[in-house]
C-alpha cells in the first residue's frame, strides 16, 4: 500500500539549503566570470533537487490504467506546466513566435527569447516524471521487483541521457525538444532518490557524531572529485547538458548531494526553531521562479554605484533576494497560487501537513 505524501521537516530544511545555494549561484550571472564558489555549487545543486524529488515519486499505485496515467498527467500539468507557461510568458517579450520557442522547452530556446532560462528545470522535471511513471507502470505490469528494477534502470537512464545527441549551438539550434535527453539524466537521479527513500528516515536516527562524520567524509570526497575536474575553468551546466567530465559529474553530484543531506539532517536535529529554512523548503519553486531578476537588478546597481568587494556584494544580494522573493511568494500564494501550480486547497493541505 502506498502512503500519501506529507511534509517532512528535514526534507524541507535540505531543500531550503539547496534553494539558498541556487540564489548564491545566480549572484554571478556573467558566464565569463567563473567564481570558485559558483563552480562548487553548480557541481551538484541541481542533481540534489532531482534526488529529493525522487524521494516523493510514487513507486506503486493501487492499480495502473489509462485513467491513472491521465490523472497523473493532469496533476503534473497543473503543478509544473501551468507555472512554466505563466512565468515564461511574463519574462519574455510576448509574440507568437516567442511562444513557440517557449513551448520548445530547452535552455537554448529560452535564452533565444530572453525569458527565464531557469525554466529548464521545470520542463525537465515534468518529462522525467513521465519517464518514471511509465517505468513504474511497466515493472508493475511485468510484476518485477521494484528495487532490482531501479538498480538496472539507473545506469540505463544515465546512459541514454549522456549518449543521446544534444544540440547546444545557440546561434543555429534550439536545443533538444523538451530537453528530453537531460530528462533521462534527471530521471536517473530521481531513481537514486527512490532508492534512498526507505533508509533516509533511519539516517535521521543516527547519533549526531556519526552524521558529522558522514558529512565530513562525503564533503572530502566531493572536494577530491572536484579537484580532479576542469570545473575551475568551466562550470558544469546541466541545463545545457554541459557535463565537462561525466564520471566526475556523477561523482560530485552524489557526494555533494549527500554532504548537504547530512548537513540538513544535522540542522533538523538541533533543538531550535527553523522557520526560515522550513519556509524556503516549502516554497522552493516560488523562490526559484521569482528571485533571478531581483538578483540581476541589485547586482547591476551595486556594481555600478558602490565600491564594495565582490564577496560583500554577493552576500548582500543573496540576503536581499531571499527576503524580497519570500515576500512575493507569500503574496502570490495568498492571491494567485495558480502561478506556482497550487490551488487554495493544496496550500491548506500543505500547511496542515507541515
Amino acid at each position: 500500500m502506498c502512503k500519501s505524501k506529507t511534509r517532512i521537516e528535514f526534507i524541507d530544511i535540505i531543500k531550503g539549503l539547496a534553494i539558498i545555494l541556487v540564489v548564491i549561484g545566480h549572484t554571478s550571472p556573467n558566464k565569463t566570470e567563473i567564481l570558485p564558489y559558483k563552480s562548487l555549487i553548480y557541481a551538484f545543486h541541481m542533481p540534489l533537487f532531482f534526488i529529493l524529488s525522487g524521494i516523493f515519486v510514487a513507486t506503486c499505485r493501487e492499480n495502473y490504467s489509462l485513467q491513472t496515467l491521465k490523472d497523473f498527467l493532469h496533476k503534473n500539468f497543473i503543478a509544473l506546466i501551468v507555472p512554466f507557461i505563466i512565468w515564461g510568458t511574463i519574462y519574455m517579450n510576448f509574440s507568437f513566435s516567442n511562444l513557440i520557442y517557449l513551448c520548445f522547452g530547452s535552455w537554448i530556446s529560452f535564452a533565444h527569447i530572453h525569458t527565464l532560462t531557469s525554466l529548464w528545470f521545470i520542463v525537465v522535471l515534468f518529462v522525467a516524471r513521465i519517464y518514471l511513471e511509465l517505468f513504474y507502470m511497466l515493472i508493475n505490469k511485468l510484476k518485477l521487483k521494484i528495487e532490482y528494477s531501479i538498480c538496472i534502470a539507473i545506469p540505463l537512464f544515465f546512459t541514454l541521457g549522456f549518449c543521446l545527441p544534444h544540440h547546444n549551438d545557440i546561434t543555429t539550434q534550439n536545443g533538444n525538444f523538451l530537453s528530453y535527453d537531460i530528462a533521462f539524466v534527471a530521471a536517473g537521479f530521481m531513481l537514486i532518490g527512490s532508492l534512498l527513500k526507505p533508509c533516509i528516515k533511519k539516517i535521521t536516527e543516527l547519533k549526531n557524531i556519526y552524521l558529522i562524520m558522514l558529512m565530513i567524509f562525503s564533503g572530502l570526497l566531493f572536494i577530491c572529485g572536484f579537484s580532479l575536474t576542469d570545473y575551475t575553468h568551466e562550470f558544469m551546466l546541466m541545463a545545457n547538458a554541459t557535463y565537462t567530465n561525466i564520471p566526475a559529474f556523477l561523482f560530485c553530484s552524489l557526494t555533494g548531494s549527500f554532504c548537504l543531506i547530512f548537513a540538513g539532517i544535522l540542522i533538523y536535529k538541533i533543538p531550535v526553531k527553523k522557520r526560515l529554512l522550513n519556509f524556503l523548503g516549502q516554497n522552493t519553486l516560488g523562490i526559484f521562479l521569482v528571485h533571478r531578476y531581483i538578483v540581476v537588478a541589485f547586482l547591476t546597481f551595486l556594481q555600478t554605484h558602490t565600491t564594495l568587494s565582490r564577496l560583500s556584494i554577493n552576500i548582500i544580494i543573496t540576503i536581499t533576494a531571499l527576503i524580497i522573493s519570500s515576500l512575493l511568494v507569500i503574496l502570490i500564494n495568498k492571491y494567485a497560487p495558480i502561478m506556482f501550480g497550487k490551488t487554495n486547497n493544496a496550500i491548506i493541505k500543505n500547511e496542515h501537513n507541515a
